[in-house]
Formats: structure tokens, C-alpha cells, sequence
């Protein structure tokens, strides 16, 4: 993919995942957190958004 060729909304959608997962295993590999301490956040952020 070109520079000035423009995403679709799904592209940037599955790209910023893979990002975001990489970054994870990144923090989970290098011991800044535990798997645990993500799922962890991860179940409170979904809380969060279940009250609004």
C-alpha cells in the first residue's frame, strides 16, 4: 500500500489491532506486565463501558 493511497475504515481498523497486540506481547515479553494484570484492565474496561 502507497503513502497517499487512503485506508478504508476496516484497514485502519485491523491495523491498529495488530498494533495494539503487538505492543502487548511486547510489555507482556518484556515483564512491564502480566498477562494477568492486562486481562485484568482489560475486564474493567469492558465493565466501564457496560455502565454508560
Amino acid at each position: 500500500m502507497e503513502d497517499n493511497e487512503e485506508m478504508s475504515a476496516q484497514e485502519l481498523a485491523i491495523a491498529a489491532y495488530n498494533k495494539l497486540d503487538a505492543l502487548i506481547d511486547l510489555l507482556i515479553k518484556k515483564n512491564i506486565i502480566t498477562e494477568a494484570e492486562f486481562e485484568a484492565a482489560e475486564d474493567e474496561l469492558y465493565k466501564e463501558l457496560e455502565q454508560e
